[in-house]
């Protein structure tokens, strides 16, 4: 396990693989509405490929202005896909020739696997999910998107074991923290990050009853609570 993660506010998070590839999941950037995020796109000198989990602007905000931007790749639901690429976007972008791809299944390049899991939220167009991307050293990531707590997770744990699983914690339109919490303990993950929190009034404003429900849940996973532009070490 190796690389370095920073959360960049909300469900916006980069991932720098050991090999210096760049994932970001769900970006969505200062100019584009996240009121916690500290940079614009204009900032994001390079990036590999852009993982998206579900419609929303809140996660599909700074999409498409990254990856025209930086020349990424982009995953994702195929209908979302479609909608993207009918306002416009580069259908040679998207991968799986055009068409993205569905819970169950994913994308596979020569630097990383990505397997769609389900998420339980709502979306405009296909179904939310989640991206697991395990790259060239085994390091394996985990950005659920916006779910509910759901049994599966202990499956998902199980065939694809995680080194960081990248959970929201806000409540309201997410697990809370004690949903989150019991995610962890059926995840089994070497190491959390909390995320979808500390943005909008009426989600969490912070992580500290989600470090309380690790610590009573899965005391021997390690948490990773930066502060939103830090980079922690994997």
């Amino acid at each position: 396990m190796s690389g370095k993660i920073r959360w960049l506010g909300h469900s916006f998070v980069e991932f720098t693989t050991a090999d210096d590839k760049v994932i970001l999941f769900d970006p969505w950037t200062k100019e584009d509405g996240n009121p916690t995020c500290p940079i614009e796109t204009d900032d994001i000198e390079r990036a590999d490929l852009v993982l998206i989990s579900h419609d929303h602007f809140d996660h599909i905000g700074s999409a498409a202005a990254v990856c025209n931007k930086t020349g990424a790749l982009l995953g994702g639901p195929v209908q979302t896909m479609k909608r993207l690429i009918d306002e416009g976007f580069n259908e040679a972008q998207v991968v799986n020739f055009g068409f993205g791809y569905m819970v169950g299944g994913g994308v596979e390049l020569d630097w990383v696997q990505v397997t769609a899991t389900p998420a339980f939220h709502s979306s405009d167009t296909a179904c939310a999910l989640g991206n697991i991307a395990t790259v060239l050293d085994g390091t394996t990531v985990y950005h659920a998107g916006d779910t509910s707590l759901f049994s599966e997770m202990e499956l998902y744990g199980r065939l694809y074991p995680i080194d960081v699983a990248i959970l929201p914690i806000g409540g309201t339109f997410t697990m809370d923290a004690y949903q989150a919490g019991e995610a962890v303990k059926m995840i089994k993950p070497k190491m959390v990050m909390p995320i979808h929190y500390a943005s909008f009034p009426i989600i969490a404003k912070t992580a500290d009853e989600f470090v309380k429900q690790c610590g009573a849940k899965a005391p021997n996973v390690k948490l990773l609570i930066p502060a939103v532009g830090e980079s922690v070490n994997i």
